[in-house]
């Protein structure tokens, strides 16, 4: 595998909890897999490493080192690729999380080209390389005409492309030709993304309707003819989380350990999160919480409307996440508003998150989009009942409690549908006998990655077929 980070050597969100688990789990399936990402200055000081011998040389006749590791608690290895002028610098696509470096074609394209050498010449060649998101795409142009690697790509959101000007194109050191309506132009520009999707072999997204939705024109973010083209190759399969990290039974940051079977343990957690966040009154009320990034994509602006009436019914709410200061103005005026009732915390705190996953009873969703979704996943483990819209992942991962499901789903993407799901679900938790059969049919879901494995494997065979081919 590739990819631009993978927990815990480098980390922003929900890609690196993929690539930082489901090799584990195809590892336990009894796959040999290794993974391949940037040796970023940050991640020195995550591990001890192992020079592999000597220098390597990409295509181009670029030199690089290698690093190597392992995934913890796992013998899957991982190989940082080391070149100071392109990864020692602060941070990984940009100095903050606001802007990224000018150079980042550059950095970029040099990593899909030492990915594509090191398949040649680091240890036996794989037979399929599978790459994740854009920042890997050029490996597959890279490869495009050799006979193995076998190349699978996965996209984990279609709106982030790595779309660079055209006078960028010479650091590919791709010939000339590529940049063309058939290779990598996209609308006057060059894209990582489209060269993943063009040429590899197999196309993967993180949920089957996401793989439906971006063959339309309101989710394609302009490509959606290119992945109706590539439909055939083109499978939707569900991210999983690792069972072994997120597990209310053995959890250290959380107040109390507890189970499906003991699920009434859960109140110590609640207790623990109120007096955490200081919340007031929580006796009788709901607590809803909400882990995200604050920003379009994750509706809040559906969400601001309500606060008044949800405190009013009796629903205090939980906010963590950073993001657009506009959002995270609004939540400091809704405090001042509601103390005791409305808290947030700007920052992404891990051991927090999991108080609130294991604290509060309802976990609001209300996205406009998303491609899957980790954090409703991580709530079900945890019992916090999920709120969601009826969206990609959401919409493959959270059935209604009417048609016997586990969750409240809502589909229009306007306050007053979010409204009446959040009034329904505060309805059904005042019985609170059929609350906890809520919340143990939430955690008796299995959404771990050892039920997602067969689905690559059929894909990885599908691509291995098609290279034979050729």
């Amino acid at each position: 595998m590739a990819a631009s980070e993978a927990y815990p050597f480098a980390s922003t969100g929900g890609l690196s909890g993929v690539t930082g688990s489901l090799p584990i789990a195809l590892e336990n399936a009894g796959h040999q897999v290794s993974l391949m990402i940037p040796f970023y200055r940050d991640a020195a000081n995550l591990g001890s490493y192992e020079w592999v011998g000597g220098y390597f040389l990409t295509s181009a006749g670029e030199d690089f080192g290698i690093a190597r590791t392992v995934l913890p608690g796992s013998s899957v290895e991982v190989f940082l690729v080391s070149k100071d002028e392109y990864f020692n610098r602060p941070g990984f696509y940009g100095p903050d999380s606001a802007s990224g470096y000018a150079d980042n074609s550059a950095r970029f394209s040099f990593f899909c080209r030492a990915v594509a050498a090191a398949c040649e010449s680091l240890g036996t060649p794989p037979e399929v390389l599978h790459c994740h998101d854009w920042q890997t795409g050029l490996a597959a142009a890279y490869l495009r005409s050799y006979r193995r690697p076998a190349v699978v790509f996965t996209i984990h959101s279609a709106h982030y492309q790595g779309n660079f000007a055209p006078e960028e194109f010479p650091f590919t050191v791709l010939p000339a030709s590529l940049l063309s309506m058939d290779g990598l132009e996209f609308y006057g520009m060059f894209s990582f993304l489209k060269a993943g999707v063009v040429f590899a072999d197999q196309v993967t997204t993180v949920s089957p309707t996401y793989a439906k939705e971006i063959q339309t024109p309101p989710y394609g973010e302009g490509m959606d003819g290119l992945f109706r083209n590539r439909a055939g190759a083109l499978t939707g399969i569900l991210n999983g989380i690792d069972y072994g990290n997120w597990n209310p039974k053995d959890d250290p940051a959380i107040a109390c350990s507890y189970s499906r079977t003991t699920p009434l343990r859960r109140i110590s957690c609640r207790k623990d999160l109120a007096d955490e966040v200081g919340l007031v009154e929580t006796e009788g009320a709901m607590i809803a919480g909400i882990v995200s990034r604050l920003t379009d994509q994750k509706g809040l602006d559906l969400v601001f409307p309500l606060l008044d009436r949800m405190v009013g019914e009796g629903i205090s709410l939980v906010v963590l996440g950073t993001g657009e200061k506009r959002y995270m103005d609004s939540l400091r005026a809704e405090m001042k508003k509601h103390p005791g009732k409305i808290t947030a915390r700007f920052m992404y705190d891990e051991a927090m998150a999991r108080k609130i996953f294991a604290g509060c009873d309802l976990f609001l969703m209300p996205s406009r989009f998303e491609p899957c979704g980790l954090a409703q996943l991580t709530a079900m483990r945890y019992g916090a009942v999920p709120l969601v819209r009826k969206t990609g992942g959401l919409a493959d991962t959270v059935m209604d409690v009417a048609q016997g499901g586990c969750g409240f789903v809502f589909e229009e993407a306007d306050s007053e549908a979010l409204l009446e799901t959040v009034l329904r679900a505060r309805r059904a938790f005042d019985d609170r006998k059929a609350w906890s059969g809520l919340v143990r049919r939430c955690m008796g879901r299995d959404n771990s990655w050892d039920s997602r494995v067969g689905d690559y494997v059929k894909v990885f065979d599908k691509a291995l077929a098609a290279r034979s081919s050729r």
